[in-house]
This record gives C-alpha cells, structure tokens and sequence, in this order.
C-alpha cells in the first residue's frame, strides 16, 4: 500500500472517531455493503482486498478514479464507522510482540481480525485478533486450533504507547480457562514488553503445541495440566498475514481460502480447512466457534480501566 494511501486511511480513521459517525459508540454498523468482497477496494491475486499474506491483497488499496487518476476516497464495506484499509493498517501496527514458543511443533497460523469502535468510548478502537492455528499438537491435539486476545487502542497514540490494554483468555469455556489482563491503563497490570520495530511492544505469548494465550508468562507456566511446556519468549517477533473479517452481518471475507491465508501455498495442509467461513457459526476444525470469537465481549477491555 502506498504511504499516501495509508497515511489517508488513518486520517479517516481518527476523523470517524473524533467527529462520530452514524453508528456513534455501537459496535456495528448499519451500513455498507455485505459479503465477501474486499474491504478496501482492489485486491492482489484475486484475494481479498481486507487481507495481507496468503495470496491475498496488500490492505486494500482504493481504486483510482478514471476521471481524476487520483486514489478514491474511504471505503466502509462493513458499516462500522472506519476506512476498511485503515483498520488492516492499524491492526498490523498496534499488533503485540506476539510470541508463538520457539518450539512449538505445530506453528503454522494466521490471523482474523475485527476492529470497531469501543463500544464505551468511540474515541477508541476496540479489536478482537483471532489466531488460527492449522493444528493443536498438544495433549487431546486436533486439526485447527483458535485462540483470542483482544486490545483497546487510542488511534491518535501511535503504537506502541496507543496501546492501552490486552486481555487473553486461554482455552476459553474449559476448565484449562484463564485469564490475563494488562496496559496503562488504570488497575491494570503492566505488560511485559520485547523490541519490535524499534520500540518496547506488549507480549502476547502463546503455549508451546497447545497455544494457550496469555500476557503474562507466569501464569503460562502454572498451568501445567493444560500447557505442558509453558511459554517462553520468541526471539523473533511474529509477523503473520492478517484479515479483516468485517461486522457481523456485513463480512468482509467469507472464506479464508480465496481471501485469506489457508491456501496449500502458504504450506497448509489440512484440506478440512480450506474455504472456511468465520462467519458461519461452526467451528474452526476441532476448536471453537469463530464467530463466537468475532464477537465476544469478554475480551473488550474498558477504557476507564481493568
């Protein structure tokens, strides 16, 4: 994507949340236009303009008009309120030093993402980043694996410092189930933080083979029934290819084969995989419900505090 095109997406961006817009606080919008088409205009490959990686376009990059050979304007597909382009780039930037453990036998994953503003405080952007692992290769493994941490961010803060708060909740609705909450903000814990890009980014670490999400790596380590092995910090900060999945009820993929990142190019396998849709209320292989993900409120941090 272009620098002109990104530095306009956010510029929307910050306009929709500092001026409203007709959603005002809510988190999902009412306009636009529904389906799996790209969330940003034209796409690479084929692939959905709302997804980077596997195959897919580069952010969304809008078309030029044919009259004027300039970029087009915003574009909102799902209705949320933001620039559909914008919210690729700023999940890419206020994304944590996510880190896979180094040894994790299974690593290969993806990440769906939603952003919308925060429901409390629309000045503020609330997203929910679901990873999607091919394989649990852990105790009780099974093909396809979703794990979920959400964050508030302050758009007008660049990342790292924007990012106010993070909330895991690992292997969520079981008795393995806990949850780690940290930020800046008020009651919050501070995060444990690793270089990336230069700068000091919140940890999100994920269980070796099992991938349990958790801030905090001590609490990893506790939970030996469930994730044998802990977590341990990756040398190497992760860099997956990312989708936008849009609102409920105007998506903006709805099948993470064609606009996304489960493809055989990208070394997935699993072919019970391919073509699945995150809003079709089923689950991700033997994992959990991903449009459950999408829109669980558990992982929306309040921006008054933890």
């Amino acid at each position: 994507m272009r620098a002109a095109v990104i530095g306009a997406s956010f510029a929307a961006v910050l306009l929709a949340l500092s001026c409203g817009s007709d959603e005002g606080d809510e988190p999902h919008g009412s306009g636009g236009v529904g389906g799996g088409a790209g969330s940003g205009g034209t796409s690479g490959g084929g692939g959905s303009a709302g997804a980077t990686g596997g195959g897919a376009g580069s952010g969304g990059t809008p078309d030029a008009s044919p009259d004027q050979g300039v970029d087009a304007g915003p574009t909102d597909l799902d209705g949320d309120g933001l620039d559909d382009a914008a919210e690729l780039a700023l999940a890419q930037q206020y994304f944590p030093y996510f880190s896979p453990a180094p040894n994790d036998k299974c690593p290969r994953h993806g990440v769906l993402f939603r952003a919308a503003p925060h429901p409390a405080d629309g000045s503020k952007v609330a997203l929910w980043y679901v990873v999607l692992f091919e394989e649990d290769c852990g105790a009780n493994s099974h093909v396809g694996d979703d794990e979920v941490f959400g964050v508030v961010v302050d758009p007008k803060t660049p990342a790292p410092a924007g990012l106010l708060a993070m909330r895991a909740i690992s292997h969520q609705g079981t008795v393995c189930e806990k949850t780690t909450t940290c930020g800046s903000l008020p009651g919050c814990k501070p995060c444990v933080t690793a270089t990336k890009s230069g700068a000091a980014f919140p940890v999100v670490f994920a269980s070796v083979n099992k991938h349990g999400t958790y801030v905090e790596e001590g609490t990893c380590d506790l939970n030996v029934i469930c994730d044998f092995g802990g977590c341990s910090l990756n040398p190497t900060p992760d860099a997956p290819p990312f989708v936008n999945a849009g609102e409920p009820g105007k998506p903006l993929t709805s099948d993470l084969t064609q606009n996304g990142f489960i493809t055989s190019g990208n070394g997935w396998t699993k072919t019970e995989l391919f073509g699945f849709d995150p809003w079709a209320n089923k689950d991700f292989g033997g994992a959990g419900n991903v449009t459950d993900d999408l829109g669980d409120a558990a992982f929306v941090i309040s921006p008054s505090g933890c």
